[in-house]
């Protein structure tokens, strides 16, 4: 069995759950969204995992999508965002189903093919990032009707602030969407909203299908927790070094962390050239042998320094947790990115390429 330095283990039998568990809880059909290389969890396994429970898959970008059909995924694969105009020759020739959001894009997308293409219109009912503005959206299918070899299969739109406390914006969202459904609708397409927020939170927003993605990984996007969810990755490292600095010594770069006083000290082989945060210098914590320890002077390109306490029995090669459990201790995402100041999102898709994704399925 190879070694190594840094590694994520993935739980894919706990994403299939997740999945399965989001599905009975909504009672709709699932768009299982792994975009960003499935939040940084492994996007062909993890979609290979899913293909029995979900019911169409969502992606970011045209090339996210190809990915996929060249590892042989060929379920439903939705593009969440409207492509260029150059890229409508990918669309037909993988046979993604692609997100309608201006006119160029969908006229090109026509002129281009030979039979008919499903489409998404992204409807902007206010987050105003991408889409058709909701008040001019009756004007645009009609314009589309013009198309004749794009096919409306499917309307949704993207909510701003299902992960706030406030619904209420939420709800002015919704009213916007409801409002253009019923001009533009005919009862046939697939009506799509809600994120992993909204699918925990705002049952009236679940509508033909919900589309989930950070909830399917076990991480909770907001305080509403109506179902359990199982964390699907632990990230762990190695001790690389051992040793103690005198009082008064500092620690890595720019020596910012001075010891108070005889201390023991072990280099442990992750830092920010493998997406472990540099804004957790001086206040990240690792687990080692079950117990917390802090992550002391400058988090490095390539490995961190953390504090030891006189007692610890520790050696080269032992295992450090950074995301999971370590007997009864344990660190989440969550935390791990309140530390960092940022959010779970983004410390799971900064999780880098050196970083050996290994799968299971308990």
């Amino acid at each position: 069995m190879d070694y190594y330095r840094t590694y994520a283990e993935i739980d894919l039998g706990a994403i299939r759950r997740n999945a399965e568990a989001i599905k009975a809880y909504t009672g709709k059909r699932l768009i299982a969204v792994v975009k960003a290389d499935a939040y940084g969890h492994g996007v062909v396994p993890v979609t290979e995992a899913l293909r029995s429970v979900a019911d169409m898959f969502a992606v970011a970008t045209i090339e996210e999508g190809v990915a996929l059909r060249q590892a042989g995924i060929r379920e439903p694969m939705l593009v969440l965002f409207s492509s260029f105009p150059e890229q409508a020759s990918q669309i037909v020739t993988h046979g993604l189903t692609p997100t309608i959001g201006d006119w160029e894009f969908a006229y090109r997308l026509n002129e281009i093919a030979s039979k008919p293409v499903h489409v998404h219109i992204d409807i902007n009912t206010g987050m105003n990032r991408s889409g058709v503005r909701w008040t001019e959206a009756t004007q645009f299918l009609n314009r589309l009707k013009t198309l004749d070899r794009l096919e409306v299969a499917g309307f949704f739109t993207h909510l701003a602030t299902a992960d706030e406390a406030d619904k209420s914006y939420v709800s002015v969202q919704l009213e916007r969407f409801s409002s253009v459904l019923e001009k533009i609708s005919d009862g046939g397409e697939l009506i799509h909203v809600a994120n992993s927020a909204a699918t925990l939170a705002v049952p009236e927003s679940h509508f033909g299908a919900v589309r989930p993605g950070l909830s399917l990984y076990g991480i909770y996007p907001a305080s509403e927790k109506p179902i359990v969810l199982e964390p699907a990755l632990t990230w762990k490292t190695r001790i690389g070094w051992v040793g103690s600095i005198s009082e008064a010594e500092g620690v890595s770069y720019g020596l910012t962390y001075k010891a108070s006083h005889q201390t023991r000290v072990a280099m442990v082989q992750v830092g920010y050239g493998d997406g472990y945060p540099r804004a957790l210098s001086n206040v990240g914590e690792v687990l080692i042998g079950g117990m917390r320890h802090p992550v002391i002077g400058r988090v490095c390109m390539d490995v961190s320094v953390v504090q030891l306490e006189p007692t610890d029995n520790v050696s080269v090669g032992d295992e450090v947790v950074l995301i999971g459990k370590q007997g009864d201790a344990e660190i989440t995402v969550d935390e791990l990115a309140h530390r960092a100041g940022t959010i779970s999102y983004e410390i799971l898709t900064q999780i880098g390429k050196r970083v050996l994704r290994t799968k299971h399925s308990n």
